[in-house]
């Protein structure tokens, strides 16, 4: 029986183009998930945009995950300077005892 911890192989598609990736057992449906989410975008854009290259494609889509990856980066930086600042304003309990 797998671990969530062990590594599988695995091919995923993306744009007609095999991938052979080696991920956690627990991130084989995280996996799946993207290849289909980014397939929806690559076919949804090339009838949407038939003038860019597939190339081109790829690159918008490229695009999108990073700069939504930055934007979490960044509103999870926020989120934890937030809670730093009010473990401070609570203070230590212990030293309230």
């Amino acid at each position: 029986m797998m671990k969530d911890q062990d590594k599988i192989n695995m091919e995923i598609i993306i744009g007609g183009e095999p991938i052979q990736l080696i991920v956690p057992f627990q991130d084989q449906e995280l996996t799946r998930s993207m290849e289909y989410e980014i397939n929806q975008f690559y076919s949804q854009w090339t009838h949407s945009f038939p003038k860019i290259t597939e190339k081109g494609l790829l690159a918008m889509i490229v695009y999108r995950y990073a700069l939504k990856f930055r934007q979490l980066t960044l509103e999870y930086q926020q989120a934890e300077r937030k809670a730093e600042e009010c473990l401070d304003m609570i203070g230590d309990p212990l030293e309230n005892s």
